[in-house]
């Protein structure tokens, strides 16, 4: 009931609105306005001032959402230790991470880990990484996926692999006849067999600017993929034409797939995406054509087993691109 009566106070401290955090609820208005009701006599104080809007909450509301979270992550903390007090028969486990670091890195750990641990009931969280670490530093999420980029100084980081990341081009436009000695088979790749590749040739790498009159598909700059990118042009001098513009990642690959334009894709997703078509792979300028993912926790929060453990499968099942 406590956990109930927090989440419902932070719904409508964060829509500055009970009709609003009711439907988002899921709960009809007056149960809503009645629940809070009750909780601010038992209380003996106003959580919210409803003289003003948008909606605010009170001094004695600010201090018991305080107190609240406060208690919860207390009780999460003991529900934690009991678990492992049971050897990870019983608990559960949260993991968060923006949808494309979920779907690339997470699938074949969590498997193994239900097998494992059959008793542990997983709660994947998607969200962008300023929510996820957020969630995590109110102890809503356990453990989180997080590029090397933007790090929180409140989080500790765990490496658990090192990836490059390819120019992706449209299989069937011409210049991958002109840049034939550069294009990396995606045999190669899922094979393991880069490293190998790539010492077999006096110059691995393309030069970015031969793409200077082609579509790009672009992320957002704020994306750690986008970023990438809008590096590539500043150091090759060039600014894109013709673009679109996609949220994720694996939509951007379907759409070079389809021709409409160049982008980028990590070794992470070739090898865990269960991708069945590929297009034209190169790399370009090795020092900003990679990156390192963490798996990350709050430094002040307690690290259950079923975490540990976590951890440990998902570095393993990561083992063939770290």
């Amino acid at each position: 009931m406590q956990n109930q009566n927090l989440n419902y106070i932070l719904e409508i401290h964060k829509a500055s609105s009970i009709s609003k955090a009711a439907e988002r609820l899921s709960i009809s208005q007056p149960a809503l306005s009645a629940h809070i009701k009750k909780v601010e006599e038992q209380l003996g104080s106003q959580i919210f001032d409803r003289s003003v809007k948008p909606l605010q909450l009170t001094e004695a509301g600010a201090i018991y959402i305080d107190h609240m979270k406060k208690q919860a992550e207390l009780d999460k903390e003991l529900e934690e230790k009991l678990s492992d007090l049971a050897c990870l028969k019983r608990g559960a486990l949260s993991i968060g991470g923006a949808t494309f670091f979920n779907v690339s890195y997470l699938p074949n750990a969590i498997g193994r880990f239900v097998k494992e641990y059959p008793g542990i009931d997983i709660s994947i969280i998607d969200g962008s990484m300023p929510e996820i670490v957020g969630k995590a530093l109110d102890n809503e999420v356990d453990l989180f996926i997080a590029p090397s980029w933007n790090l929180d100084r409140r989080c500790c980081y765990e490496k658990i692999l090192h990836e490059r990341i390819f120019i992706c081009v449209p299989p069937k436009w011409k210049i991958n006849d002109k840049l034939a000695e550069w294009r990396i088979p995606p045999e190669v790749i899922l094979s393991g067999g880069l490293d190998t590749w790539l010492r077999q040739k006096k110059q691995p790498y393309v030069d970015f600017s031969n793409f200077r009159k082609d579509p790009f598909i672009l992320l957002r700059e704020d994306q750690h993929i986008g970023n990438i990118m809008s590096r590539l042009f500043a150091r090759h001098g060039f600014e894109p034409g013709y673009h679109i513009t996609a949220e994720q990642t694996l939509t951007s690959y379907a759409l070079t797939l389809s021709g409409a334009g160049i982008s980028l894709v990590t070794e992470g997703t070739l090898a865990n995406g269960n991708l069945k078509e590929f297009p034209a792979f190169y790399l370009a300028d090795f020092d900003i054509c990679k990156r390192d993912i963490y798996v990350a926790y709050p430094k002040q929060k307690y690290l259950s087993r079923a975490s540990r453990e976590f951890i440990v499968i998902l570095k393993d099942s990561l083992g063939a691109v770290s």
